[in-house]
């Protein structure tokens, strides 16, 4: 027992948050719900002052009264601080976002198990929430920006766009607080070996079963793991071995999958090799003792951001070759020059016996144990450079301002050369692989790495090739050399939808809550901001006067754009099990602030982009 504190206390683990700091946790995702709820229809504030007061209606007597500016994008930027709750027109302070949800729950049209549940994912949101601010309060704003990209995504509040966007179902406070990256420990991995005669297996050049094994286990633990497999008779010729996430082995495989076990097709082994550290994602985990190891990508029956985050198996034939032919393509094109694909070296995946072969089975019985290797980004820095998740630049320091203006600060550049420099290290590569190649990338916050130097983007990774692509439905020459079973394996859509991977899944969901940060900092204005977004697309495009029709194909710059909806499609489809991840939602057409940017400065104003250098 921990000296000093109540003896529940020292076996739960984290302390309970205050009530000031919860009620201010509240208010933040209330803020939050409101936002996006009302960016995505699903709810209609007005606005009652001219000084931007603004009220919603919940019916019954019960309303909501805030401050709000609204953006470019037509989201409000709410200030949480002014949230008040009026019932029977009795206002106090709005402090609990499980009620405002049960306030709005008419309004919303949700079904009560659909309510519960979404009140069950807040709450789980709310204990992470309360950690990452227990931490954020040990640490100054200059030492956030000088922590390595692993060690920061501890510190991060998850994504904007998603009120629960740590619900975590499938996890208690223990589990959360052994493996969850806000309380930074390390996760040794079980091991098991798997019949290959089972198993899905693919290597990339240059990686083999030892080279995989060598980077989770030193010397030491190689030596055990070996004494391990002599002692319980494993014959390497007949067995792959496995890294199993430890709270997956408890939960889902030593139950579900007793039957392999017991026919000796599965063999637990034991928990053995490096240490590691959880990223955002819960699933995947980099090693803590050798930064420049592989990161693991580890099946996870938790349901998380509206998804259980298994490991799909129809991704493992391709997964290797499929990196490696878009890393060659990074290298041999000028354009993506400052491009870096973290390949995949390996991945794995052993299906359920039974559950595979149910049709339609719910995809989260059919995902449950595999493992993809994946390069990690500080194995491709080159001296003097940083890595950062992209989503990491919404983040408030202790300063009170976003990680990306105190970039902007640090690297005494305008804020708009610094943009053009992030623009043409992260939109253009992006827009060009879609243009070019018919790849599109649905890359939101977690799935690009920023690389900056001396406080100034440099050049961008990109990873979670497995389910996070789609191709053209068409034959681009530029990608006739596609590995085999690629195109048959990943979906292959027409031009609007794949270009709303770049438009929905980067600006509106990433550069429409950087351009609020930054609006709300000081920083610049947010039709400054697109008109520098504009700039840099108008001057690539000018450079490859070649593809102009690819342009035609993929306009970045239509009046209109489609809104797509995350959260209101989760509570109308609720939480019944599915065969398929639920899909997104539209609603009505957004005003582009792209065009709404190029509009505005064009009429004999130079491109805001051309400090780039």
């Amino acid at each position: 027992m921990t000296p000093g504190l109540p003896e529940w206390q020292s076996q739960a683990g984290a302390p309970p948050a205050d009530a000031d700091a919860w009620a201010g946790l509240n208010r933040t995702l209330i803020a939050r719900a409101i936002s996006e709820l009302a960016f995505e229809e699903a709810l209609a504030p007005a606005q009652v002052a001219p000084g931007g007061d603004w009220r919603l209606d919940a019916g019954n007597g019960v309303s909501y009264r805030f401050a709000a500016v609204r953006r470019i994008w037509g989201n409000l930027a709410i200030d949480p601080r002014s949230l008040r709750r009026c019932d029977g027109g009795r206002p106090a302070p709005a402090e609990d976002v499980a009620l405002f949800m049960a306030d709005m729950g008419r309004a919303l049209d949700v079904a009560p198990d659909t309510l519960a549940m979404y009140c069950r994912e807040l709450y789980g949101t709310l204990h992470s929430d309360a950690q990452v601010a227990r931490l954020n309060a040990t640490i100054s704003e200059e030492a956030l920006l000088r922590l390595p990209d692993a060690a920061l995504q501890q510190y991060l509040d998850g994504h904007p766009k998603a009120p629960a966007c740590k619900g975590r179902i499938g996890w208690g406070a223990a589990d959360a607080e052994a493996f969850a990256p806000e309380f930074r420990q390390d996760i040794r991995l079980m091991w098991v070996a798997a019949d290959r005669a089972a198993c899905r297996f693919s290597a990339g050049d240059g990686w083999n079963e030892d080279s995989l094994l060598d980077a989770s286990c030193d010397g030491a633990e190689r030596a055990r793991l070996e004494a391990a497999l002599r002692r319980l008779g494993v014959d390497r010729a007949r067995y792959l071995l496995l890294p199993v996430h430890p709270w997956q082995w408890e939960h889902m495989i030593a139950i579900q999958f007793a039957g392999e076990i017991a026919a000796r097709r599965l063999i637990p082994l034991g928990i053995f090799g490096d240490g590691y550290l959880a990223l955002q994602s819960l699933r995947t985990l980099a090693n803590a003792s050798r930064p420049t190891a592989p990161h693991l990508k580890l099946a996870l029956t938790v349901l998380n951001t509206s998804a259980w985050r298994g490991v799909p198996g129809k991704y493992m034939a391709i997964g290797p070759a499929f990196s490696a032919w878009l890393a060659e393509k990074a290298a041999a094109d000028p354009v993506l020059a400052n491009t870096t694909v973290l390949r995949e070296p390996a991945g794995a995946f052993y299906p359920h016996p039974v559950y595979e072969r149910i049709a339609d089975a719910p995809y989260q019985f059919r995902e449950m144990l595999g493992v993809i290797w994946r390069e990690a980004v500080e194995s491709r820095l080159r001296d003097g450079q940083g890595a950062m998740m992209f989503g990491a630049l919404l983040k408030t320091t202790p300063a009170g301002r976003s990680l990306a203006a105190a970039l902007i600060a640090r690297s005494g550049l305008a804020a708009e050369t610094w943009l053009a420099r992030l623009f043409d290290a992260v939109a253009v590569p992006l827009y060009h692989f879609l243009c070019r190649y018919g790849v599109g990338f649905i890359a939101h916050g977690q799935n690009l790495t920023l690389i900056l130097q001396d406080s100034t983007p440099c050049g961008v990774a990109i990873k979670d090739l497995q389910g996070d692509v789609d191709l053209i439905d068409a034959d681009f020459p530029e990608a006739a050399d596609m590995p085999e079973g690629v195109r048959e394996t990943l979906l292959r859509r027409p031009a609007p939808h794949l270009l709303q991977h770049l438009q929905t899944g980067h600006f509106a969901s990433v550069l429409r809550f950087l351009s609020d940060a930054l609006a709300g900092d000081g920083v610049i204005d947010e039709m400054a901001f697109y008109a520098v977004l504009a700039g840099r697309l108008r001057s690539y495009q000018a450079s490859q006067p070649g593809m102009a029709d690819r342009f035609t194909l993929f306009d970045l710059f239509t009046p209109k754009v489609p809104r797509i909806c995350i959260n209101r499609v989760r509570l109308a489809v609720g939480y019944g099990d599915a065969s398929r991840r639920p899909s997104p939602g539209l609603g009505g057409d957004l005003d582009n602030p792209v065009h709404l940017a190029a509009r505005a400065h064009a009429p004999g104003r130079p491109d805001l982009a051309g400090a780039h250098p």
